[in-house]
């Protein structure tokens, strides 16, 4: 299997990678071509331990929700300000009761332990790490879903991958799954230490029956520039029924085809053979694809297809 060294890079995102904020009920999500899914959001009657701690865990909660709306239903582009001043709010409150915190994740009630476990990450401090890496082992399968976004959020290179991988594969709900992906990609984004353990399992969520999670597994398999999965990334674009799967396997090959120049033909087929096959936004998508892996534009799929037979 392939096993680049690592190389700073901008992966691009055909889509909204959607952060999964727990406890819930079903409420339709759309993504960012308009498709409806059915996934978890948060619970707006959550009750929280009373006492002055569940005062400020109350107003946390208030702009995680607000936060987590605008990836449900907003554009993040356009909301980008309120976005910020949210994240801010979320950040400066709860580092203001951060030791406090990190006690009710360990041994508060359960609402306290799922609001504390996503707001940590927001901190943007290492001292967030530990904490949200030991609540993966909470009982509560929401405390797990929403230390999961904690870890995404944060970001941190230094996060060891063992347990966040173990939920990508083994994760109850679609909600921890889900997370668990964006997790994974977001560390390896900013310098966290990859390897085959990342390839197996990204390569292992490409069957998962959670679009989401398919979605961000193409992703990661691009960042890791596993040209070993070529195969399994054009039969993602060809035949799955999700738009935004289709289109994360898409750029993954795009991707992955400008950076391995001996893999450059095998993507620009796979990537052109589709297009007879597609239509609307993917078909859009993947054409927007071709045209940055050949620096170039022809004016028909026919155009397309000899191009890529061309290439070794």
């Amino acid at each position: 299997m392939s096993k680049p060294s690592p190389r700073p890079s901008r992966l691009p995102r055909p889509v909204l990678l959607a952060a999964i904020l727990i406890p819930a009920c079903a409420s339709p999500r759309r993504t960012a071509e308009g498709e409806r899914m059915q996934v978890q959001v948060y619970n707006n009657d959550a009750k929280l331990e009373r006492g002055s701690i569940g005062v400020h865990l109350a107003r946390i909660d208030t702009s995680l929700q607000q936060w987590h709306q605008i990836f449900l239903a907003g554009n993040p582009r356009d909301d980008m300000v309120k976005l910020k001043g949210l994240s801010d709010d979320i950040r400066n409150r709860t580092a203001r009761i951060f030791d406090e915190a990190v006690s009710q994740l360990e041994t508060g009630a359960p609402f306290n332990r799922r609001v504390v476990a996503a707001a940590l990450g927001f901190t943007q401090t290492e001292r967030a790490r530990t904490p949200l890496l030991n609540a993966l082992s909470d009982p509560d399968q929401d405390v797990v879903a929403n230390a999961l976004l904690g870890l995404s959020v944060l970001s941190d290179p230094l996060t060891p991958l063992q347990g966040i991988l173990h939920h990508l594969k083994f994760g109850s709900t679609d909600g921890i799954r889900s997370n668990a992906a964006l997790a994974a990609l977001e560390i390896l984004r900013v310098g966290g230490d990859g390897g085959p353990t990342v390839v197996e399992a990204a390569q292992t969520g490409l069957r998962d029956d959670a679009p989401l999670v398919r979605t961000q597994c193409a992703l990661i398999l691009a960042h890791q520039l596993d040209v070993d999965s070529i195969e399994d990334l054009t039969l993602q674009l060809h035949g799955d029924s999700v738009n935004s799967a289709a289109m994360a396997a898409g750029r993954a090959l795009a991707y992955i085809g400008s950076r391995e120049v001996t893999a450059k033909g095998r993507c620009a087929r796979a990537l052109s053979a589709a297009l007879s096959k597609l239509e609307g936004l993917v078909k859009a998508s993947v054409l927007h694809d071709l045209r940055r892996l050949a620096a170039r534009n022809y004016a028909s799929d026919e155009d397309w297809v000899a191009w890529a037979h061309r290439l070794p």
